[in-house]
C-alpha cells in the first residue's frame, strides 16, 4: 500500500513538472485489479479544486487592510476581477491536482480490462472500471467550468480546457472546445453508470470515491448546466431516493459556545470524507484562517440573521487568532469547504429543475425538505406565491449553503445563459472601482501563465 500510494505522489509531482502528459520510468507501475483499487483510494484524489474562485466571487468581499495581507499573487488579482495571470512561477493547485488525478484515471481505463486481480474479486474490476470513468468525467467538469464559459449553443465551439483521453508521450495538447468536453464527460459517464449499479450509493469514509448516488447526481448537476432540465429532475430524483442525509443544524453548536472557529459540537466537519452529507468530495478551501473571507453586503442582506443557523454557526466578527473585525463578518470555520456534490447541493438542485419545469409544489417540497434542517421551525416552511418569487428564493438558497465554495460562480455564468437577469457587480479596492458584468469573459479562470509557457 505504501508503495502504490507513493506512486500516486510521483504522478501527482511528474504532472505538476511537465504539465499534463508525462509516464513516470523507473518507479512501480501498478498491474493488478487490487494496486488500481489502492491508487482510487487516495484522499489526494479530493484535492482543490475552484479555490481560484473564492476570490473572484461577488459574495465574498475583503477590506483593504484585508486585501493587503493576501500573501498569494494570483488572489490578489483575482479579486480585483483582473485575467491577466500572475507570476510566471506561480503554480494553479486547481489545475496541477485535477490533471494529476486525470493521469491516474487515463492509466487505469486502458489496462483494467486485462489486468489480474491480486487479490480482489472479479466483480472488483467493473467497479474500479466504472470508477475511473466517472471520475474522470467530474474532474472534466470542473476543470471546463472554471476554465471555459458556461455550456449553451452559443459557445459549443469556444476554446476550453485540454482533454487527455490516454498517456501520450508525444501528444500535441490543444484547447478541446465545451461543446467537445462536454459531450466526452456524457460519454464517460454513459460507460460508467451501468457498471457502478452495484456499488453501494454512498462510500462511507471514503466519499471521495464516486457510489451510484454520485453519478446520478452528477448526471443531474450536467443536465441542469446544459438547461435539460427534466432530465435534471429525474437523475436528482433517483439520487436522492439512493441516499439523502442532511444534519439538522438545529442541533448543532460551536465546539466552543460563542467560538465559531471552534467547529461543531460533532467530529463530522472537520475534515470533508467524514462529512456525511457530502456526496462527492472535492475540496474547495482546506480552512479559511488566511486568508480570512468576509461576507460581502449583499449576501449579508439575504440571511435571516435571527432563525438561519447557518448564520449562528458561521458567521463571526472575530478572526481564528482574536482580531476584531466589526462592523464586517467572516466565514468562520476551520475545516474544509466542498466543491464537490452535497445532498444540500442536489435536493436544491432539484428544487430548481423542477420550478423550472413548472412544478412549483415538488419545488416547495425540496426547498422545505432542506429548511427544516437549516431554519428554526418557525420560518422553516417556505410559503410558494408566486413561480418568479419561488425561483428567487431557490437561488438565494444557493447562495446561503453554498457560501464560500466558488458553485456561486457557475450559477451566475448559468443564469446569464439561461436569459435570468444578473447584476453588474462592483468592488472598491483601495479607492479603484472594479467591475464584473454578466457574461463577462472575467468569469472565466484564466490559464497560468507557468503552464502556458510549458505548452505555448
Amino acid at each position: 500500500m505504501k508503495k502504490i500510494c507513493c506512486l500516486f505522489i510521483i504522478l501527482f509531482c511528474i504532472s505538476c513538472k511537465k504539465f499534463l502528459d508525462v509516464k513516470p520510468t523507473g518507479v512501480l507501475i501498478p498491474q493488478t485489479v487490487e494496486d488500481y483499487d489502492k491508487l482510487l483510494n487516495n484522499l489526494t484524489i479530493a484535492d482543490p479544486s475552484l479555490n481560484n474562485l473564492w476570490a473572484i466571487d461577488p459574495d465574498t468581499y475583503l477590506t483593504d487592510n484585508l486585501y493587503d495581507a493576501l500573501w498569494d499573487p494570483q488572489n490578489l488579482k483575482q479579486y480585483t476581477w483582473d485575467t491577466a495571470t500572475a507570476d510566471i512561477n506561480e503554480d494553479d493547485y486547481d489545475w496541477n491536482s485535477r490533471y494529476a488525478a486525470i493521469l491516474l484515471y487515463n492509466e487505469i481505463i486502458p489496462n483494467i480490462d486485462a489486468a489480474p486481480l491480486g487479490r480482489v474479486p472479479e466483480s472488483m474490476r467493473g467497479l474500479i472500471k466504472g470508477e475511473a470513468y466517472a471520475q474522470r468525467a467530474f474532474d472534466y467538469f470542473l476543470l471546463v467550468n472554471e476554465y471555459g464559459p458556461h455550456y449553451s449553443v452559443a459557445n459549443l465551439n469556444a476554446k476550453a480546457i485540454p482533454m487527455p483521453l490516454k498517456i501520450d508521450l508525444q501528444a500535441q495538447l490543444h484547447r478541446s472546445t465545451v461543446g467537445e468536453v462536454y459531450a466526452q464527460i456524457l460519454s464517460d459517464l454513459q460507460v460508467a453508470e451501468p457498471l457502478l449499479e452495484t456499488a453501494p450509493a454512498y462510500i462511507s469514509k471514503a466519499n471521495f470515491r464516486p457510489g451510484k448516488a454520485a453519478v446520478k447526481a452528477l448526471l443531474a448537476l450536467i443536465y441542469l448546466y446544459q438547461g435539460d432540465f427534466a432530465k435534471a429532475v429525474t437523475y436528482s430524483n433517483t439520487a436522492l431516493a439512493s441516499y439523502n442525509f442532511v444534519y439538522d443544524y438545529n442541533a448543532l453548536q460551536n465546539g466552543v459556545p460563542g467560538d465559531h472557529w471552534s467547529g461543531f459540537n460533532i467530529p463530522d466537519f472537520d475534515q470533508g470524507v467524514d462529512t456525511k452529507e457530502v456526496l462527492w468530495h472535492r475540496i474547495a478551501r482546506y480552512d479559511f484562517t488566511d486568508p480570512i473571507m468576509l461576507y460581502a453586503p449583499a449576501i449579508i442582506n439575504i440571511f435571516d440573521k435571527t432563525n438561519d443557523n447557518r448564520w449562528r454557526l458561521y458567521a463571526s466578527q472575530t478572526t481564528y487568532y482574536g482580531d476584531n473585525l466589526a462592523p464586517d463578518y467572516c466565514f468562520a470555520t476551520y475545516g474544509e469547504r466542498d466543491a464537490g456534490i452535497t445532498i444540500p447541493n442536489l435536493i436544491l438542485v432539484n428544487a430548481e429543475a423542477k420550478a423550472r419545469t413548472n412544478d412549483a409544489a415538488g419545488a416547495v417540497i425540496a426547498l422545505n425538505t432542506l429548511r427544516a434542517k437549516r431554519y428554526k421551525a418557525a420560518v422553516a416552511n417556505y410559503v410558494f406565491t408566486t413561480n418568479a418569487a419561488l425561483l428567487v428564493e431557490i437561488k438565494n438558497e444557493r447562495r446561503r449553503e453554498l457560501f464560500a465554495t466558488g458553485l456561486n460562480l457557475f450559477d451566475l455564468k448559468r443564469y446569464y445563459v439561461y436569459g435570468d437577469p444578473v447584476p453588474t457587480f462592483t468592488r472598491n479596492v483601495k479607492g479603484t472601482t472594479y467591475t464584473l458584468a454578466p457574461g463577462s469573459y472575467k468569469y472565466v479562470v484564466s490559464i497560468y501563465q507557468k503552464i502556458r509557457n510549458m505548452n505555448p
